[in-house]
């Protein structure tokens, strides 16, 4: 299971982590951690539970975007400062 992320980090040191093609197919596709270990592990556990679903609701996992289709908006404002994003391939 291969997945474009979208990492966010923020000036308080937070990552936040956003499966994009994931979200937008109706899953719980984000996270995040205190640093970039804690917010991959956060996100290689959300790519597992992503798949628990999709097994136990019988839902087809979307097609992964290419990284030129990743739209990097976040969908929530109401967090601190962004320094930088990132994205990357996440495997589970």
């Amino acid at each position: 299971m291969n997945y474009v992320a979208v990492f966010y980090y923020e000036e308080n040191g937070r990552i936040h982590v956003r499966f994009p093609s994931l979200i937008k197919a109706g899953f719980p596709a984000s996270t995040g951690g205190n640093n970039k270990r804690e917010a991959l592990a956060a996100a290689k556990d959300v790519l597992a539970i992503v798949r628990d679903i999709s097994e136990q609701d019988k839902k087809p996992l979307p097609n992964e975007l290419k990284l030129e289709e990743v739209n990097v908006n976040r969908g929530f404002e109401d967090l601190a400062e962004l320094l930088r994003i990132e994205i990357e391939y996440v495997v589970l």
